[in-house]
C-alpha cells in the first residue's frame, strides 16, 4: 500500500527519519548489540567445546614376579603357554597366572575381616567410580618415630582437616606413609623378621575408627567409602588381631593396598576410580586403581549429581545474553 507523503512528516514538517516505518537506530544500541554478540558467540563456542584431558596418575604396581606381595601369600606367578607362530601359521601369545587375591595393588572387600559384610562383587560400583579423594601424608612422622610399625594415630587425620577443611562426604581416603619407596626390595618392604613377622607402618586401631564413623560424626550421608595405604596391609606389620581391618571393613568400608606413587598426589582436589577383579565371593582382588587430577574444584562424583552445576551455569549465561541480544535488536521509536 502506497504511503502518502504527510505520513512521511512530523508535525514540524520535517521528513521523519528511519524510512516508512517510522522506526530510529541508536549507534549506542547497534555497538552494544555487536559486543554481546560476540560474547555470546565466545559462551557458545565455550559450551560446544571437549573438556580438557583430565591428567592420570597410575596407583597400581604392575604384575608380575616383582608386584609387591607378604611373603606370607603366593605370590603373582605367570606361565607362557603360547608365544609365537601356531600351527595354522597365526601369531598367538596366550598366558595363565595364578597368585592370591591379596598380591600386588589390590582390593580387600568388607567380608575379608567382617563377617556378613560384602564380598568383591558387592562392592557397589559408585563407590568406586570416581570418587572424591584425599591423601593423608604421615611419611615425615613416620620417619621421625623410628618405629617400622607406626601406627598413624587420629592426630595425623585430625592435622590434615585443621589445614585443609572437613573431609568430604563419599570419599576415599589415602594414606602416604612413604614405605613405597621400598617396594623394589620386598625384604625390606615387608620387614619380615627371624619370627616370621611383617614389619611396616599402618592405621592404629583409634584412627581407623575415627575415618570409618567421620560420616556419622559430621552428618554426611554415606561418609568414607574407601581407605588405602603404601603398604602390605592398613594394619601395622606386627598386628595379630587385624584391629585397624576391622574397625573399617565391619562398616564396609573397603581397603586398598600396595598403593603406587602416592608422591605424586595433591592432598585433595582429584578423583580416585577403582578397578578390581570381579571374583564372585572374594575377599579380595587385584586391581587397576588410578586418579584423575583436575584444575577444577573436585565435589561430589559427578555421577551422584543430578545436575551439572557448571553446565548449568554456562547455559543460563548464554540464555540471558540472548535475551539482553534480543531486548536491544528490538527498534526503538524516536520521539
Amino acid at each position: 500500500m502506497a504511503v502518502s507523503s504527510a505520513a512521511m512528516k512530523r508535525r514540524d514538517g520535517k521528513p521523519e527519519e528511519g524510512g516508512d516505518n517510522g522506526v530510529k537506530y541508536n549507534i549506542n544500541t547497534v555497538i552494544m548489540t555487536g559486543i554481546l554478540s560476540a560474547l555470546l558467540s565466545l559462551v557458545l563456542l565455550l559450551l560446544a567445546a571437549p573438556p580438557a584431558a583430565p591428567r592420570l596418575v597410575e596407583l597400581s604396581y604392575t604384575y608380575n614376579k616383582d608386584a609387591p606381595t607378604s611373603p606370607k601369600l603366593r605370590p603373582f606367578n605367570m606361565t607362557v603357554l603360547k608365544n609365537g607362530i601356531n600351527e595354522l601359521g597365526i601369531w598367538v601369545v596366550l598366558n595363565e597366572f595364578c597368585t592370591s587375591e591379596h598380591s600386588g595393588t589390590h582390593v580387600d572387600a568388607p567380608i575379608h575381616f567382617a563377617r556378613d559384610t560384602w564380598a568383591l562383587d558387592e562392592i557397589p560400583l559408585e563407590h568406586m567410580w570416581r570418587v572424591p579423594g584425599v591423601l593423608i601424608d604421615v611419611s615425615q612422622a613416620a620417619a621421625a618415630s623410628k618405629e617400622r610399625n607406626y601406627a598413624i594415630p587420629v592426630e595425623e587425620l585430625e592435622a590434615w582437616e585443621n589445614r585443609y577443611g572437613v573431609i568430604p562426604d563419599f570419599s576415599v581416603v589415602l594414606l602416604r606413609t612413604g614405605w613405597g619407596a621400598k617396594s623394589h626390595d620386598i625384604a625390606d618392604y615387608s620387614g619380615l623378621d627371624a619370627e616370621r613377622k611383617n614389619n611396616f607402618p599402618g592405621l592404629s586401631e583409634e584412627a581407623a575408627t575415627w575415618l570409618a564413623t567421620h560420616g556419622s560424626r559430621h552428618g554426611h550421608v554415606t561418609g568414607v567409602v574407601g581407605v588405602g595405604i603404601d603398604t602390605i596391609s592398613v594394619d601395622v606389620g606386627n598386628s595379630t588381631h587385624y584391629k585397624a581391618h576391622n574397625a573399617l571393613y565391619s562398616r564396609n568400608l573397603y581397603g586398598m593396598e600396595n598403593m603406587n606413587n602416592l608422591d605424586k598426589l595433591p592432598p585433595h582436589n582429584f578423583l580416585v576410580t577403582v578397578m578390581p577383579m570381579r571374583i564372585g565371593g572374594g575377599s579380595g582382588a587385584p586391581a587397576r586403581i588410578i586418579a584423575e587430577m583436575s584444575d577444577e574444584p573436585v565435589g561430589m562424583p559427578m555421577h551422584r549429581q543430578h545436575v551439572d552445576s557448571a553446565a548449568m551455569g554456562l547455559h543460563a549465561q548464554a540464555q540471558l545474553l540472548l535475551v539482553g541480544v534480543g531486548l536491544l535488536l528490538i527498534p526503538r521509536r524516536a520521539h
